[in-house]
Protein backbone atom coordinates (compact mmCIF):
# COMPACT_ATOMS: atom_id res chain seq x y z
CA UNK A 1 0.00 0.00 0.00
CA UNK A 2 1.67 3.23 -1.26
CA UNK A 3 1.71 6.65 0.74
CA UNK A 4 0.31 8.34 -2.25
CA UNK A 5 -2.57 6.28 -2.50
CA UNK A 6 -3.17 6.24 1.27
CA UNK A 7 -3.12 10.59 0.84
CA UNK A 8 -4.67 10.69 -2.42
CA UNK A 9 -7.95 8.97 -0.45
CA UNK A 10 -7.34 10.92 2.90
CA UNK A 11 -7.57 13.96 0.60
CA UNK A 12 -10.59 12.73 -0.86
CA UNK A 13 -12.28 11.50 2.32
CA UNK A 14 -11.74 15.08 3.62
CA UNK A 15 -13.65 16.76 0.74
CA UNK A 16 -16.77 14.36 1.15
CA UNK A 17 -17.38 16.78 4.41
CA UNK A 18 -17.17 19.55 1.92
CA UNK A 19 -19.68 18.18 -0.71
CA UNK A 20 -22.54 19.93 1.08
CA UNK A 21 -20.79 23.65 0.17
CA UNK A 22 -21.93 25.82 -2.23
CA UNK A 23 -18.89 26.86 -4.26
CA UNK A 24 -19.15 29.47 -7.25
CA UNK A 25 -15.90 27.58 -9.60
CA UNK A 26 -15.54 23.90 -10.13
CA UNK A 27 -12.96 22.78 -6.86
CA UNK A 28 -9.83 21.35 -8.98
CA UNK A 29 -7.49 20.75 -6.29
CA UNK A 30 -9.33 18.22 -4.88
CA UNK A 31 -11.42 14.68 -5.04
CA UNK A 32 -14.94 14.12 -4.39
CA UNK A 33 -17.28 11.33 -5.22
CA UNK A 34 -18.08 13.42 -8.13
CA UNK A 35 -14.47 13.81 -9.93
CA UNK A 36 -12.90 10.62 -8.42
CA UNK A 37 -14.67 7.18 -9.44
CA UNK A 38 -13.48 7.49 -13.52
CA UNK A 39 -11.44 4.93 -14.09
CA UNK A 40 -10.15 1.40 -13.19
CA UNK A 41 -7.55 2.65 -11.23
CA UNK A 42 -9.66 5.30 -8.85
CA UNK A 43 -11.74 1.96 -8.40
CA UNK A 44 -8.18 0.36 -7.43
CA UNK A 45 -7.12 2.85 -4.99
CA UNK A 46 -10.53 3.00 -3.39
CA UNK A 47 -10.30 -0.62 -2.64
CA UNK A 48 -6.87 -0.49 -1.34
CA UNK A 49 -7.32 2.43 1.07
CA UNK A 50 -10.28 0.15 2.41
CA UNK A 51 -7.90 -2.68 3.13
CA UNK A 52 -4.95 -0.28 4.27
CA UNK A 53 -7.23 0.32 7.94
CA UNK A 54 -6.73 -3.42 8.94
CA UNK A 55 -2.96 -2.90 9.33
CA UNK A 56 -3.19 0.66 11.58
CA UNK A 57 -1.87 0.90 14.76
CA UNK A 58 -5.52 1.03 16.43
CA UNK A 59 -6.92 -1.92 14.51
CA UNK A 60 -5.21 -5.32 13.87
CA UNK A 61 -1.40 -4.28 13.84
CA UNK A 62 -1.72 -3.22 17.53
CA UNK A 63 -5.15 -2.89 19.70
CA UNK A 64 -6.93 -5.67 17.82
CA UNK A 65 -4.59 -8.17 19.67
CA UNK A 66 -4.59 -6.07 23.06
CA UNK A 67 -8.15 -6.12 23.43
CA UNK A 68 -8.95 -9.95 22.64
CA UNK A 69 -6.21 -11.60 24.41
CA UNK A 70 -5.36 -9.77 27.18
CA UNK A 71 -8.66 -9.82 28.65
CA UNK A 72 -7.93 -13.95 28.73
CA UNK A 73 -5.65 -15.92 30.26
CA UNK A 74 -3.15 -15.90 27.56
CA UNK A 75 -0.96 -12.72 27.39
CA UNK A 76 -0.58 -9.66 30.06
CA UNK A 77 0.76 -6.42 30.40
CA UNK A 78 3.88 -4.63 31.84
CA UNK A 79 3.00 -3.08 34.89
CA UNK A 80 3.54 0.81 33.06
CA UNK A 81 1.39 0.22 30.66
CA UNK A 82 -1.86 2.39 30.44
CA UNK A 83 -4.70 2.00 32.55
CA UNK A 84 -6.38 1.10 29.99
CA UNK A 85 -4.73 -2.10 29.25
CA UNK A 86 -4.79 -3.06 32.77
CA UNK A 87 -8.27 -2.57 32.89
CA UNK A 88 -9.14 -5.05 30.28
CA UNK A 89 -6.62 -7.04 31.78
CA UNK A 90 -9.21 -7.19 34.89
CA UNK A 91 -12.25 -7.14 32.25
CA UNK A 92 -12.83 -4.13 34.17
CA UNK A 93 -13.78 -2.21 30.93
CA UNK A 94 -15.68 1.02 31.20
CA UNK A 95 -17.34 2.70 28.02
CA UNK A 96 -14.60 5.48 28.37
CA UNK A 97 -11.72 3.16 27.55
CA UNK A 98 -9.66 3.82 24.67
CA UNK A 99 -8.38 0.50 23.28
CA UNK A 100 -12.53 -0.52 23.40
CA UNK A 101 -13.24 2.33 21.42
CA UNK A 102 -10.76 2.01 18.55
CA UNK A 103 -12.39 -0.91 18.49
CA UNK A 104 -15.48 0.50 17.81
CA UNK A 105 -13.99 3.35 15.48
CA UNK A 106 -12.14 1.82 13.17
CA UNK A 107 -14.19 -0.97 11.92
CA UNK A 108 -16.92 1.33 11.63
CA UNK A 109 -13.73 3.54 9.47
CA UNK A 110 -13.11 0.57 7.21
CA UNK A 111 -17.28 0.26 7.02
CA UNK A 112 -17.28 3.78 5.42
CA UNK A 113 -14.66 3.17 3.28
CA UNK A 114 -16.02 0.03 2.07
CA UNK A 115 -19.57 1.56 1.70
CA UNK A 116 -17.58 4.27 -0.64
CA UNK A 117 -16.52 1.55 -3.05
CA UNK A 118 -19.89 -0.39 -2.76
CA UNK A 119 -22.05 2.61 -3.62
CA UNK A 120 -19.44 4.28 -6.15
CA UNK A 121 -17.67 1.96 -8.23
CA UNK A 122 -20.54 0.34 -10.26
CA UNK A 123 -20.66 3.77 -11.89
CA UNK A 124 -17.16 3.83 -12.97
CA UNK A 125 -17.55 3.80 -16.65
CA UNK A 126 -13.79 2.69 -17.37
CA UNK A 127 -13.55 -0.73 -16.01
CA UNK A 128 -13.57 -4.53 -16.95
CA UNK A 129 -16.93 -5.00 -15.77
CA UNK A 130 -15.41 -8.42 -14.36
CA UNK A 131 -12.79 -6.78 -12.55
CA UNK A 132 -15.58 -4.31 -11.39
CA UNK A 133 -17.81 -7.13 -9.59
CA UNK A 134 -14.80 -8.64 -8.17
CA UNK A 135 -13.95 -5.06 -6.35
CA UNK A 136 -17.81 -4.84 -5.04
CA UNK A 137 -17.52 -8.08 -3.68
CA UNK A 138 -14.31 -7.36 -2.02
CA UNK A 139 -15.39 -4.68 -0.22
CA UNK A 140 -18.38 -6.51 0.79
CA UNK A 141 -16.10 -9.31 2.46
CA UNK A 142 -14.22 -6.55 4.17
CA UNK A 143 -17.66 -4.85 5.30
CA UNK A 144 -18.90 -8.28 6.41
CA UNK A 145 -15.26 -8.66 8.36
CA UNK A 146 -15.18 -5.15 10.73
CA UNK A 147 -19.36 -6.19 11.42
CA UNK A 148 -18.85 -9.79 12.72
CA UNK A 149 -15.72 -7.84 14.76
CA UNK A 150 -18.04 -5.31 15.64
CA UNK A 151 -21.05 -7.83 16.82
CA UNK A 152 -18.25 -10.39 18.66
CA UNK A 153 -17.22 -6.99 20.83
CA UNK A 154 -20.12 -4.80 22.03
CA UNK A 155 -23.12 -7.36 20.72
CA UNK A 156 -26.21 -4.86 19.08
CA UNK A 157 -24.16 -1.82 16.76
CA UNK A 158 -25.40 0.30 14.26
CA UNK A 159 -25.81 -0.88 10.63
CA UNK A 160 -24.54 1.48 8.13
CA UNK A 161 -25.18 0.66 4.07
CA UNK A 162 -23.87 4.17 2.89
CA UNK A 163 -20.94 6.28 2.88
CA UNK A 164 -21.52 8.71 6.11
CA UNK A 165 -19.95 12.17 4.57
CA UNK A 166 -21.99 14.69 6.42
CA UNK A 167 -22.92 15.21 10.02
CA UNK A 168 -26.41 14.90 9.41
CA UNK A 169 -25.59 11.32 8.85
CA UNK A 170 -24.53 10.41 12.07
CA UNK A 171 -27.42 9.34 14.01
CA UNK A 172 -28.70 6.16 13.50
CA UNK A 173 -30.23 3.67 16.34
CA UNK A 174 -28.51 0.16 17.32
CA UNK A 175 -29.69 -2.91 15.54
CA UNK A 176 -29.87 -6.16 17.27
CA UNK A 177 -27.53 -8.63 16.43
CA UNK A 178 -30.03 -10.72 14.23
CA UNK A 179 -30.44 -8.09 12.08
CA UNK A 180 -26.51 -7.53 12.30
CA UNK A 181 -25.89 -11.01 11.38
CA UNK A 182 -28.18 -11.16 8.47
CA UNK A 183 -26.30 -8.05 6.55
CA UNK A 184 -23.05 -9.70 7.04
CA UNK A 185 -24.60 -12.90 5.55
CA UNK A 186 -25.95 -10.94 2.66
CA UNK A 187 -22.42 -9.35 2.37
CA UNK A 188 -20.89 -12.67 2.41
CA UNK A 189 -23.02 -14.52 0.19
CA UNK A 190 -22.86 -12.11 -2.45
CA UNK A 191 -19.25 -11.45 -2.40
CA UNK A 192 -18.67 -15.58 -2.97
CA UNK A 193 -20.42 -15.34 -6.33
CA UNK A 194 -18.03 -13.05 -8.03
CA UNK A 195 -14.63 -13.98 -6.50
CA UNK A 196 -12.46 -17.24 -7.20
CA UNK A 197 -10.42 -19.21 -5.79
CA UNK A 198 -7.05 -17.76 -7.17
CA UNK A 199 -4.76 -15.89 -4.33
CA UNK A 200 -3.65 -12.20 -4.39
CA UNK A 201 -1.43 -11.71 -1.26
CA UNK A 202 -3.11 -10.03 1.27
CA UNK A 203 -6.31 -9.78 -0.82
CA UNK A 204 -9.57 -11.62 -0.02
CA UNK A 205 -10.89 -14.57 -2.41
CA UNK A 206 -13.10 -16.76 -2.64
CA UNK A 207 -11.81 -18.81 0.17
CA UNK A 208 -11.22 -15.79 2.40
CA UNK A 209 -15.56 -16.02 2.57
CA UNK A 210 -15.80 -19.44 2.83
CA UNK A 211 -13.63 -19.20 5.97
CA UNK A 212 -15.26 -16.54 7.73
CA UNK A 213 -19.17 -17.81 6.46
CA UNK A 214 -17.69 -20.54 8.19
CA UNK A 215 -16.70 -18.73 11.14
CA UNK A 216 -19.88 -16.36 11.00
CA UNK A 217 -22.00 -19.80 11.41
CA UNK A 218 -20.27 -21.34 13.86
CA UNK A 219 -20.27 -18.34 15.94
CA UNK A 220 -24.05 -18.52 15.95
CA UNK A 221 -23.91 -22.58 16.84
CA UNK A 222 -22.10 -22.09 19.51
CA UNK A 223 -23.78 -19.41 21.01
CA UNK A 224 -26.94 -20.73 20.27
CA UNK A 225 -26.05 -23.87 21.89
CA UNK A 226 -24.33 -23.20 24.96
CA UNK A 227 -26.92 -20.48 25.51
CA UNK A 228 -24.86 -16.95 25.53
CA UNK A 229 -26.97 -14.40 26.10
CA UNK A 230 -28.35 -12.31 23.18
CA UNK A 231 -28.71 -15.23 20.70
CA UNK A 232 -31.89 -16.78 21.76
CA UNK A 233 -33.14 -15.71 18.47
CA UNK A 234 -30.99 -18.12 16.61
CA UNK A 235 -33.40 -20.77 15.62
CA UNK A 236 -31.60 -23.94 15.63
CA UNK A 237 -27.99 -24.85 16.51
CA UNK A 238 -27.68 -28.01 14.80
CA UNK A 239 -28.45 -26.31 11.29
CA UNK A 240 -25.96 -23.66 12.05
CA UNK A 241 -23.35 -26.34 12.74
CA UNK A 242 -24.16 -28.03 9.67
CA UNK A 243 -23.41 -24.95 7.96
CA UNK A 244 -20.04 -24.29 9.47
CA UNK A 245 -19.09 -27.32 8.56
CA UNK A 246 -20.24 -27.55 5.05
CA UNK A 247 -18.04 -24.00 4.30
CA UNK A 248 -14.96 -24.80 6.09
CA UNK A 249 -15.40 -28.40 4.23
CA UNK A 250 -14.96 -25.87 0.87
CA UNK A 251 -11.90 -24.69 2.45
CA UNK A 252 -9.87 -27.77 3.17
CA UNK A 253 -11.50 -29.38 -0.03
CA UNK A 254 -12.33 -27.04 -2.96
CA UNK A 255 -8.99 -24.97 -3.58
CA UNK A 256 -5.88 -25.51 -3.66
CA UNK A 257 -4.15 -22.36 -2.71
CA UNK A 258 -3.81 -23.30 0.82
CA UNK A 259 -3.41 -26.39 2.57
CA UNK A 260 -2.28 -27.30 6.08
CA UNK A 261 1.87 -26.80 6.81
CA UNK A 262 3.54 -29.36 8.44
CA UNK A 263 6.29 -27.34 9.43
CA UNK A 264 5.28 -25.78 12.72
CA UNK A 265 7.92 -22.76 12.56
CA UNK A 266 7.17 -22.90 8.60
CA UNK A 267 4.02 -21.12 9.17
CA UNK A 268 5.74 -17.97 10.39
CA UNK A 269 8.06 -17.43 8.44
CA UNK A 270 7.69 -13.52 6.96
CA UNK A 271 10.30 -14.06 4.13
CA UNK A 272 7.81 -16.63 2.74
CA UNK A 273 4.99 -14.08 3.67
CA UNK A 274 3.23 -14.33 -0.04
CA UNK A 275 3.61 -18.31 -0.45
CA UNK A 276 2.67 -18.97 3.50
CA UNK A 277 0.22 -22.33 3.14
CA UNK A 278 -1.60 -21.45 6.06
CA UNK A 279 -2.76 -17.84 5.72
CA UNK A 280 -5.83 -17.41 4.27
CA UNK A 281 -6.44 -13.76 4.84
CA UNK A 282 -4.15 -11.30 6.49
CA UNK A 283 -3.29 -7.69 7.71
CA UNK A 284 -0.96 -7.37 5.21
CA UNK A 285 2.63 -5.01 6.14
CA UNK A 286 6.12 -4.29 5.10
CA UNK A 287 8.88 -3.18 6.59
CA UNK A 288 9.83 -1.24 3.55
CA UNK A 289 6.39 1.16 4.04
CA UNK A 290 6.92 4.52 4.69
CA UNK A 291 4.33 4.72 7.68
CA UNK A 292 3.11 3.11 10.32
CA UNK A 293 0.41 1.04 8.76
CA UNK A 294 1.96 -0.07 6.04
CA UNK A 295 5.10 -1.65 7.98
CA UNK A 296 4.36 -2.40 12.03
CA UNK A 297 5.89 -2.45 14.98
CA UNK A 298 4.32 -5.47 16.74
CA UNK A 299 6.95 -7.26 17.04
CA UNK A 300 7.95 -4.61 19.99
CA UNK A 301 5.60 -5.60 21.85
CA UNK A 302 6.54 -8.97 22.38
CA UNK A 303 10.48 -8.92 22.23
CA UNK A 304 12.26 -8.49 25.21
CA UNK A 305 13.92 -5.11 26.60
CA UNK A 306 18.11 -5.44 25.65
CA UNK A 307 18.86 -1.49 25.76
CA UNK A 308 21.48 -0.82 23.48
CA UNK A 309 22.46 -4.48 22.04
CA UNK A 310 22.80 -4.26 18.36
CA UNK A 311 21.34 -8.05 17.98
CA UNK A 312 20.02 -10.67 20.36
CA UNK A 313 19.82 -14.69 19.83
CA UNK A 314 16.97 -16.88 20.04
CA UNK A 315 17.20 -20.45 21.46
CA UNK A 316 17.12 -21.63 17.79
CA UNK A 317 19.83 -19.51 16.66
CA UNK A 318 17.46 -16.58 14.67
CA UNK A 319 18.97 -13.06 15.02
CA UNK A 320 17.00 -10.25 15.56
CA UNK A 321 18.03 -6.78 15.00
CA UNK A 322 18.37 -4.77 18.77
CA UNK A 323 15.55 -5.84 21.45
CA UNK A 324 11.97 -4.53 21.92
CA UNK A 325 9.94 -3.03 24.47
CA UNK A 326 8.61 -6.06 26.51
CA UNK A 327 5.02 -5.05 26.81
CA UNK A 328 2.75 -7.82 26.30
CA UNK A 329 3.76 -10.61 28.77
CA UNK A 330 2.70 -14.49 28.44
CA UNK A 331 1.04 -15.36 31.35
CA UNK A 332 2.88 -17.64 33.34
CA UNK A 333 -0.38 -20.37 34.04
CA UNK A 334 -0.72 -20.06 30.45
CA UNK A 335 2.37 -21.42 29.24
CA UNK A 336 1.99 -24.15 31.86
CA UNK A 337 -1.05 -25.50 30.04
CA UNK A 338 1.04 -27.03 27.46
CA UNK A 339 2.21 -30.43 27.92
CA UNK A 340 6.21 -31.39 28.39
CA UNK A 341 6.38 -32.32 25.19
CA UNK A 342 4.12 -29.69 23.02
CA UNK A 343 6.57 -28.25 20.71
CA UNK A 344 4.05 -24.99 20.63
CA UNK A 345 5.22 -24.59 24.65
CA UNK A 346 8.70 -25.11 24.03
CA UNK A 347 11.35 -23.18 22.97
CA UNK A 348 10.10 -22.89 19.42
CA UNK A 349 7.21 -21.42 20.10
CA UNK A 350 7.09 -19.54 23.10
CA UNK A 351 10.87 -18.36 24.26
CA UNK A 352 11.97 -18.18 27.77
CA UNK A 353 15.54 -17.30 27.15
CA UNK A 354 17.99 -15.14 24.53
CA UNK A 355 21.48 -14.21 24.03
CA UNK A 356 23.17 -10.99 23.75
CA UNK A 357 26.88 -11.46 21.93
CA UNK A 358 29.35 -10.22 23.93
CA UNK A 359 27.09 -8.16 25.94
CA UNK A 360 28.39 -9.55 29.27
CA UNK A 361 30.77 -6.97 31.31
CA UNK A 362 33.98 -9.19 30.08
CA UNK A 363 33.15 -9.33 26.99
CA UNK A 364 31.32 -12.65 26.42
CA UNK A 365 28.03 -13.64 25.50
CA UNK A 366 25.06 -12.11 27.92
CA UNK A 367 22.56 -15.01 28.63
CA UNK A 368 18.84 -13.24 29.52
CA UNK A 369 16.56 -15.87 31.34
CA UNK A 370 13.31 -16.21 32.22
CA UNK A 371 12.18 -15.74 35.16
CA UNK A 372 15.13 -14.70 37.11
CA UNK A 373 17.64 -13.79 34.40
CA UNK A 374 17.33 -10.73 32.75
CA UNK A 375 13.46 -10.91 30.80
CA UNK A 376 10.38 -9.93 32.29
CA UNK A 377 8.05 -12.88 30.78
CA UNK A 378 8.28 -15.37 28.09
CA UNK A 379 7.19 -14.34 24.70
CA UNK A 380 5.59 -15.81 21.09
CA UNK A 381 8.10 -16.50 18.58
CA UNK A 382 5.00 -16.07 16.29
CA UNK A 383 5.18 -12.14 15.86
CA UNK A 384 8.99 -11.67 14.98
CA UNK A 385 10.85 -10.67 11.41
CA UNK A 386 14.49 -10.73 11.75
CA UNK A 387 15.01 -8.87 8.84
CA UNK A 388 13.04 -5.90 10.32
CA UNK A 389 14.68 -1.96 9.74
CA UNK A 390 14.93 -0.25 12.95
CA UNK A 391 11.60 -0.66 14.64
CA UNK A 392 9.94 -1.54 10.90
CA UNK A 393 8.83 -5.04 10.78
CA UNK A 394 7.07 -7.07 7.82
CA UNK A 395 4.59 -8.90 10.77
CA UNK A 396 1.47 -9.97 9.11
CA UNK A 397 -1.69 -10.09 11.54
CA UNK A 398 -3.60 -13.45 10.54
CA UNK A 399 -7.53 -12.80 10.34
CA UNK A 400 -8.15 -16.70 8.93
CA UNK A 401 -5.79 -19.01 8.71
CA UNK A 402 -6.15 -23.11 7.51
CA UNK A 403 -5.80 -24.68 10.56
CA UNK A 404 -8.50 -22.72 12.21
CA UNK A 405 -10.87 -23.56 9.75
CA UNK A 406 -9.74 -27.03 10.28
CA UNK A 407 -10.73 -27.03 13.50
CA UNK A 408 -13.95 -25.18 13.05
CA UNK A 409 -14.78 -28.43 10.75
CA UNK A 410 -14.04 -30.91 13.51
CA UNK A 411 -16.09 -28.81 16.33
CA UNK A 412 -19.10 -28.20 14.07
CA UNK A 413 -19.18 -32.00 12.55
CA UNK A 414 -18.64 -33.47 15.63
CA UNK A 415 -16.18 -36.91 16.42
CA UNK A 416 -15.84 -39.06 14.12
CA UNK A 417 -13.15 -40.66 12.47
CA UNK A 418 -12.65 -37.93 10.02
CA UNK A 419 -12.21 -35.25 12.37
CA UNK A 420 -10.07 -37.12 14.75
CA UNK A 421 -7.49 -37.94 12.08
CA UNK A 422 -7.78 -33.76 10.85
CA UNK A 423 -7.14 -33.16 14.75
CA UNK A 424 -3.96 -35.53 15.26
CA UNK A 425 -2.53 -33.65 12.07
CA UNK A 426 -2.27 -30.59 14.52
CA UNK A 427 -1.48 -32.25 17.81
CA UNK A 428 1.19 -34.63 14.99
CA UNK A 429 2.63 -31.28 13.99
CA UNK A 430 3.13 -30.20 17.78
CA UNK A 431 4.42 -33.34 18.67
CA UNK A 432 1.64 -35.04 20.52
CA UNK A 433 0.69 -38.16 20.33
CA UNK A 434 -3.13 -38.78 18.64
CA UNK A 435 -5.96 -38.72 20.72
CA UNK A 436 -7.87 -41.19 22.62
CA UNK A 437 -11.23 -42.60 20.66
CA UNK A 438 -14.54 -42.51 22.61
CA UNK A 439 -15.35 -38.70 23.24
CA UNK A 440 -18.76 -37.46 23.50
CA UNK A 441 -20.18 -34.69 21.38
CA UNK A 442 -19.69 -32.71 24.48
CA UNK A 443 -16.01 -33.51 25.51
CA UNK A 444 -14.98 -33.46 21.94
CA UNK A 445 -16.01 -29.83 21.37
CA UNK A 446 -14.78 -28.48 24.78
CA UNK A 447 -11.47 -30.33 23.95
CA UNK A 448 -11.22 -28.35 20.32
CA UNK A 449 -11.77 -25.03 22.28
CA UNK A 450 -8.81 -25.88 24.22
CA UNK A 451 -6.97 -26.71 21.66
CA UNK A 452 -7.55 -23.86 19.46
CA UNK A 453 -6.42 -21.81 22.71
CA UNK A 454 -3.31 -23.66 22.46
CA UNK A 455 -2.77 -23.56 18.35
CA UNK A 456 -3.87 -19.91 18.21
CA UNK A 457 -2.72 -18.00 21.15
CA UNK A 458 -1.51 -14.29 20.70
CA UNK A 459 -3.66 -14.31 17.09
CA UNK A 460 -6.76 -12.67 18.34
CA UNK A 461 -9.25 -15.61 18.83
CA UNK A 462 -8.88 -16.03 22.43
CA UNK A 463 -11.86 -13.19 23.72
CA UNK A 464 -14.40 -14.45 20.94
CA UNK A 465 -13.92 -18.39 21.60
CA UNK A 466 -14.63 -17.84 24.91
CA UNK A 467 -17.36 -15.68 24.60
CA UNK A 468 -19.29 -18.00 22.14
CA UNK A 469 -18.92 -20.83 23.67
CA UNK A 470 -20.40 -19.58 27.10
CA UNK A 471 -16.84 -20.18 28.73
CA UNK A 472 -15.27 -17.23 30.24
CA UNK A 473 -16.64 -17.48 33.68
CA UNK A 474 -15.43 -21.63 34.09
CA UNK A 475 -12.13 -20.98 32.00
CA UNK A 476 -10.96 -17.64 33.16
CA UNK A 477 -12.76 -17.48 36.66
CA UNK A 478 -12.63 -21.21 37.66
CA UNK A 479 -9.76 -22.62 35.96
CA UNK A 480 -7.27 -19.39 35.89
CA UNK A 481 -8.68 -17.54 39.14
CA UNK A 482 -9.15 -14.07 36.78
CA UNK A 483 -11.14 -11.82 38.40
CA UNK A 484 -13.86 -10.47 36.08
CA UNK A 485 -16.76 -7.77 36.45
CA UNK A 486 -17.81 -5.64 33.98
CA UNK A 487 -17.43 -6.68 29.76
CA UNK A 488 -17.20 -9.85 29.86
CA UNK A 489 -19.52 -11.04 26.96
CA UNK A 490 -19.93 -7.63 25.27
CA UNK A 491 -18.16 -4.55 25.92
CA UNK A 492 -20.47 -0.87 26.23
CA UNK A 493 -20.89 0.83 23.01
CA UNK A 494 -18.46 3.82 23.89
CA UNK A 495 -19.04 7.02 25.14
CA UNK A 496 -17.88 8.97 22.32
CA UNK A 497 -20.68 7.07 20.05
CA UNK A 498 -22.79 7.49 23.05
CA UNK A 499 -22.20 11.29 22.89
CA UNK A 500 -21.83 12.22 19.02
CA UNK A 501 -25.06 9.56 17.87
CA UNK A 502 -28.46 11.24 18.98
CA UNK A 503 -29.89 7.66 17.63
CA UNK A 504 -28.36 5.39 20.96
CA UNK A 505 -30.03 6.35 23.83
Amino acid sequence: MKLTIKNILLSAAAALVLSGCSLDEEPYGFLSNENFYKTASDAESALTYVYSVNSDIEYYSRHFIIATEVPTETLTIKPDAGADQHALDRLEVLNNNKIVEDMWRYPYLGVNRANAVIQNVPATADMDETRKAEVIAEAKFLRALHYFNLTRFFGDVVIREEQVDSRDQVGKELSPKEDVYAFILRDLTEAEEFLTTKRVYGRANKTAVWALLSKVYLQLASAKDTGVEGYEWVSNANENYTLAANYAKKVLQEQSEFSFESDLMETWNVRNKATAKEHIFVSATDRNGLIEGEYTKLPMLFMPWAEGAPEVVLPNGTVISGGGWEHLWIEDDFVANYAAEDRRGSLEMIVNKVTIPEGGNDGADLELVYPGGGLQATFPMKFLDPDMVGQQATCDTPILRYTDIMMVYCEALGPNAETYALMDQIRGRAGLSPLAGGMSLQEFRTYILEERGRELAFEGKRLFDLRRTNSMERVLGGEYGKPMSKGIYYFDIPLIEVDTNPGIN
